[in-house]
């Protein structure tokens, strides 16, 4: 969290955040990174917005600031630890954000980038879906009982959002056939029959259009310039003319 995040929540928002600090903020100031004893704390104020130090153990230093306390009180409960009230406060309620960061690693939608902008997109990507599959089972009383219930989920979201787009691309005649025809599978529709063409023995003002064909050299042609011939003898003839 930054400084300016809880300036903005706090007073645009009339939101209170509490979460940690790293130690490279510009708001940070040095007498907070310098090495003190073990459970040690030292407490920064301005205004509205407090900032903490605390060393856990040796060799590490934990920074938290908060925009809802605004003293330096110690958690008597922590015992021997001397604890400040923001750290316990936030790993009371800091929760919510494990299942969250959970739920985003069981079905992650985010790649390798080095664009904090596409990062950013796939960390919305990631809590949209958790927010909408939290609605979907709200909207429809659904109790969570089996395991792949969130998959199915994503799965027909997923299909959803992709379905206008393949519509599109199903009636694009510059399209491949075979993949016209994969769209139609996917969509439930039926899939068109080939396309009737202009039988070569016809003249063209008769305007005829068929879908048989000749079966040695494959050319159209219609049942008035065709010949029926039975299997026997459609077999006796290939048989003479090997």
């Amino acid at each position: 969290m930054s400084f300016e995040t809880a300036k903005n929540l706090l007073q645009n928002h009339k939101l209170t955040a509490v979460g940690t600090l790293r130690s490279n903020k510009a708001c940070l100031p040095p007498q907070f990174k310098v090495r003190r004893e073990e459970k040690s704390s030292i407490f920064g104020f301005q205004k509205d917005i407090t900032i903490v130090s605390y060393i856990p153990k040796p060799r590490k230093c934990v920074h938290m600031m908060s925009s809802l306390h605004h003293d330096d009180e110690v958690d008597p409960e922590s015992g021997t630890q001397r604890k400040p009230s923001i750290i316990t406060f936030y790993n009371m309620t800091k929760s919510g954000v494990d299942v969250v960061d959970k739920l985003s690693r069981t079905y992650d939608v985010s790649r390798n980038s080095k664009r904090w902008s596409l990062t950013l997109f796939f960390s919305l990507l990631n809590h949209a879906n958790i927010n909408s599959f939290i609605v979907h089972m709200f909207n429809n009383e659904i109790k969570r009982k089996k395991s792949n219930i969130r998959k199915n989920f994503i799965k027909r979201l997923g299909l959803s959002l992709l379905e206008d787009h393949i519509r599109k691309r199903k009636d694009n005649p510059h399209v491949p056939q075979d993949i016209r025809r994969r769209v139609h599978q996917i969509l439930n529709e039926e899939v068109p029959g080939p396309p009737r063409k202009q039988p070569r023995s016809c003249f063209r003002n008769k305007d005829r259009k068929t879908l048989n064909a000749c079966f040695k050299c494959n050319v159209a042609i219609c049942k008035e310039h065709a010949n029926l011939i039975c299997q026997n003898c459609t077999n006796l003839d290939n048989k003479w003319s090997r």
